[in-house]
């Protein structure tokens, strides 16, 4: 029985997931099998993963769906429901994913000498065409997060899973939620409730992709809708306060600015309605956050100018120009050529 199992989901990733398992099987640390989910692809991918499992045998066992399921939460919650995953720790990656040779090693070992429920590392986001580094996310946090959080670092934390190692009994409890954006986050906010303390490292092991054909850049509305729901249905459920406040910070930080951003770029979205319907959200679940502590002033004021910028956007939106900000916030991406992110 090996001590990791890599779940993997691929679509039409031909010119890339033979690299992906080439990373995986020419790094530093080899106890890990791999289970695979491709969602009908209809270019090479089916062989190229076949060659592979066919060079490394007993170590990937690859689940082939005949017909597109058109869904990452449902390919993944495929491989959970398996059988297959049976290591202690189990990673969670996308086909195009690009891996430092240290990944699983450095995350494991971080999870025996802490341990922790989950280890998380940081990323880089790579532009495809260029390979330039747009940026670099998850470092500066505190080696060690404590649960029930005790303070607002929790909110802060990436939605993807791709830089994170579980403990596989607790992963397995939960499936992911079936929407396509921010369907990741939900289901780590659904293990961290399992979760006694999260380890953390500034170590970029993994380098994600930012690609123009990606899920993210062609967000649809009611993928938003989903998304807002289960947050606002995970704060109703939350028990201690602290995790209350955790997640209006989440929903503020990611249905609030994220969605508003990619509702920004797709030219199907009517972007004053949805801005007006994202109000009445915050207005009806959250009370506009009048009693969360993680949206005052003096707690986000610690984070710099990302605190700053966070209690500017809630003024903003509540006096009815959060549209106004999007324009100016949009024009210094393109005009600087960076990705500032909150």
């Amino acid at each position: 029985m090996p001590e990791i199992t890599v779940v993997i989901t691929t679509y039409n990733l031909e010119a890339y997931i033979g690299t992906c398992l080439e990373e995986l099987f020419s790094g530093t640390y080899q106890d890990f099998d791999v289970v695979l989910v491709d969602d009908g692809s209809k270019d090479q991918t089916v062989d190229i993963v076949e060659t592979y499992a066919q060079r490394y045998p007993g170590r990937i066992h690859p689940i082939f769906l005949q017909k597109n399921l058109g869904s990452p939460a449902k390919t993944r919650n495929w491989a959970l429901n398996s059988g297959f995953i049976d290591g202690k720790y189990v990673v969670f990656l996308d086909g195009d994913d690009s891996l430092e040779p240290e990944y699983l090693e450095r995350l494991h070992m971080l999870a025996l000498q802490s341990g922790a429920d989950t280890v998380i590392c940081a990323y880089d986001r790579v532009e495809e065409k260029s390979s330039r580094v747009l940026c670099t996310e998850m470092q500066g946090f505190p080696k060690m997060i404590s649960l029930p959080p005790k303070d607002d670092t929790l909110a802060f934390v990436n939605g993807a899973l791709w830089n994170k190692l579980f403990r596989s009994d607790i992963a397995l409890a939960h499936r992911i939620p079936d929407f396509k954006v921010g369907e990741d986050l939900c289901y780590q906010q659904a293990i961290y409730r399992d979760c006694s303390k999260i380890a953390c490292t500034d170590e970029v092991l993994i380098h994600y992709r930012v690609r123009e054909a990606s899920v993210i850049s062609n967000t649809e509305e009611q993928s938003i809708r989903y998304f807002a729901e289960e947050l606002a249905r995970q704060y109703e459920q939350a028990k201690n306060p602290s995790q209350k406040d955790t997640i209006g910070l989440l929903a503020f930080i990611h249905i609030g600015i994220s969605m508003a951003l990619r509702a920004a770029d797709n030219s199907k979205i009517n972007l004053h309605a949805h801005l007006k319907w994202t109000s009445r959200y915050f207005k009806k679940y959250y009370a506009w956050f009048c009693r969360n502590r993680w949206m005052r002033l003096t707690p986000l004021k610690k984070h710099g100018l990302k605190g700053w910028a966070l209690w500017a956007c809630k003024l903003i939106y509540r006096i009815g120009c959060f549209r106004l900000f999007l324009w100016c916030y949009r024009g210094a991406v393109k005009c600087f050529h960076v990705d500032f992110k909150f």
